[in-house]
């Protein structure tokens, strides 16, 4: 009697376990594809040098497509005579998530083709030679931007351009002096 029990008991587990299988429970679920999802656009590069206008340099690394704010390069309303590229540019979640590296350069420069964090260290330079009342000479304004050593060939290489922007800035505003003082025949 307790052979035939047993044996219920193993044939019921066996009928159990075959509906599961003709059911697919024992089948591995597909693999889920990674989703990834693009981005895609364009990003205005203006030349950057020690003679920029600083109403010029506002534009640069201002990005436009479809899923930025600008939607094209009209809407940005640049100045005439704008010394700028387009550049197209792609993300994807891989490069926005999962923390990869990024290897985009600005290529519209006098110093050619160098990476974005080098460019905007460069305009945040350029932007504070050309403030108006700004006190600051190049090393210290070197010194301001260059706080962590990771960059230290590039400030060797920026040093210069910043002492010929002061210099314009101040030959500007000198031209600017004279022409708004009063001459002889004024008076």
């Amino acid at each position: 009697m307790l052979n035939l029990s047993i044996l219920i008991v193993i044939i019921g587990l066996i009928y159990w376990l075959l509906r599961l299988r003709r059911r697919g429970f024992f089948k591995k679920p597909p693999k889920v594809s990674k989703v990834v999802n693009k981005i895609s656009g364009q990003e205005v590069q203006v030349f950057l040098d020690y003679n920029t206008p600083i109403e010029h340099l506002a534009f640069d690394g201002v990005r436009f497509g479809q899923q930025f704010r600008y939607k094209s390069l009209e809407e940005i309303g640049l100045p005439d005579k704008c010394n700028f590229r387009i550049k197209p540019i792609q993300y994807s979640s891989d490069t926005l998530f999962q923390e990869e590296l990024s290897n985009e350069t600005h290529d519209h420069n006098v110093f050619g083709t160098i990476s974005l964090e080098e460019a905007k260290l460069l305009k945040k330079g350029l932007l504070m030679v050309k403030k108006p009342d700004n006190p600051l000479k190049s090393s210290e304004i070197i010194s301001h931007l260059f706080v962590e050593n990771a960059h230290s060939k590039f400030a060797e290489k920026m040093e210069p351009i910043i002492n010929q922007a002061i210099q314009s800035t101040e030959q500007n505003i000198g031209v600017i002096a004279t022409k708004d003082q009063p001459t002889s025949a004024d008076r």
